[in-house]
């Protein structure tokens, strides 16, 4: 970003605590781009996909408690919204499109601004859908710590990614990974179940094998 002169950065996280994490981390390991007034707006807008009955946002800690321990993170900012819960599968896709009508609406085109939105696995595929008006079978599956770049050069409502083809493309990028780990896997799983799960490209490195 230094390079390229993009140093107007905002910073969105998901209020879960392995995003805000991920973003505090991130900001510290920065050496060429100034951040140290830079702080962490929790956006609610792009939390988890409630796909369990709510309980993972139960556990969800007070603000203020999360405060201590990421002192980044900005108190006074205000969230597009809050989504409802609970929340099925269909209104998880619309919410993220509301997120990015939102987003839009309240970040006017402006040249070599840059917004950073640290979010979830299926909030990275929904968003992305939401911000190219492409389909979830053109969007790489969300590897942990994987990098979605978005672009565009006017106010428009409909911004660029790189193909899913393209492997040094920031369309789920993974370079910047040593080690992807065997737990996780890259994500990108919306189908219900009773043909497949998967949902994303066919041709992508991360589609399964089996097809579903």
């Amino acid at each position: 970003m230094a390079a390229r002169g993009l140093d107007d950065i905002t910073w969105m996280s998901s209020p879960f605590l392995r995003c805000l994490q991920t973003s505090n981390d991130a900001l510290n390991a920065f050496q060429n781009v100034n951040v140290d007034k830079l702080t962490i707006d929790p956006e609610y807008s792009i939390f988890e996909w409630d796909g369990h009955g709510g309980a993972w946002h139960n556990d969800l800690p007070d603000l203020t408690e999360r405060k201590h321990y990421f002192p980044r993170l900005n108190m006074d900012y205000k969230s597009f919204f809050v989504p409802e819960l609970p929340e099925p599968r269909n209104q998880f896709f619309n919410r993220c499109q509301k997120a990015v009508k939102t987003f839009n609406h309240r970040h006017p085109y402006k040249p070599r601004q840059v917004f950073v939105m640290v979010s979830h696995a299926a909030g990275c595929i929904a968003l992305a859908t939401a911000l190219t008006k492409l389909e979830t079978t053109d969007i790489t599956p969300a590897g942990p710590c994987s990098i979605f770049g978005f672009s565009r050069s006017s106010n428009t409502d409909v911004w660029s990614i790189d193909s899913h083809s393209d492997l040094k493309g920031h369309n789920g990028f993974t370079g910047h990974l040593t080690e992807m780990g065997s737990t996780t896997k890259p994500w990108n799983s919306f189908g219900d179940g009773e043909d497949k799960f998967y949902t994303g490209p066919t041709t992508s490195r991360f589609a399964p094998k089996d097809g579903l």
